[in-house]
């Protein structure tokens, strides 16, 4: 297992190097194998199959966003959607409370009202903006807010180290995505360049590393 992490590092710091050289060969051959060295480090005995569809969701978004174009631009969007409503599904059963629990908490409405300025201040600056994206990536951006919502209602609710590394990878898988919009949208040129993958690999890992950590040797239903 360990030559796995090991390898999975090497090749991220490969990838990360190649981001901020431009060299598009390296960019290219490691971004691909990212996610499916995950799926290895992932997979055990009692390995939850859904979990292994949001891997695959993201290694489609990684794929897709290798190419240059608005089509390949939303493929990638609608790849990392599916992968995140995934998460979003998989950290709201480990909160063990009914959603109208979460939502009247007051736990619940801190990480929520926090969560929900993010989602009202990225889409009021991006706005019109989006022009005809504005519905795919106002619910991604939705969908992204509710996953950081419920990591923090998590930690909040259960404050252990697994907790607090699972809020920080999707903290930094939201701070990757904003990049990629304002990128995309705000700036219309790549302002943060090799940030937006050295933010978005520790994140994937983190969330990788809880669910594997939660999943091991304990049936998931």
């Amino acid at each position: 297992m360990r030559s796995i992490v090991y390898t999975f590092w090497i090749i991220a710091i490969l990838h990360v190097f190649g981001q901020y050289t431009s060299h598009e060969q390296l960019i290219i051959y490691t971004k691909p194998i990212l996610v499916p060295l995950l799926a290895a480090f992932y997979y055990h005995q009692d390995s939850s199959e859904i979990f292994f569809v949001a891997l695959f969701f993201s290694w489609l978004g990684d794929v897709f966003l290798i190419g240059d174009g608005e089509l390949f631009f939303l493929a990638g969007i609608f790849s990392f959607w599916g992968a995140q409503l995934i998460y979003l599904y998989l950290i709201y059963k480990e909160i063990k409370l009914p959603f109208k629990r979460i939502l009247f908490s007051k736990e619940g409405f801190f990480a929520f009202a926090l969560f929900g300025s993010y989602f009202a201040i990225t889409m009021k600056l991006l706005g019109t903006k989006l022009t005809i994206l504005t519905l795919p990536v106002s619910g991604y951006a939705l969908t992204l807010s509710s996953i950081g919502a419920l990591s923090m209602l998590l930690w909040l609710k259960n404050k252990n180290t697994k907790t607090a590394a699972l809020l920080f990878g999707v903290s930094l898988f939201i701070v990757s995505d904003s990049m990629i919009a304002f990128n995309e949208f705000y700036f219309k040129k790549n302002i943060f360049g090799f940030l937006v993958m050295a933010t978005y690999i520790p994140a994937q890992f983190l969330i990788c590393n809880y669910f594997r950590e939660i999943h091991l040797n304990s049936k998931y239903d």
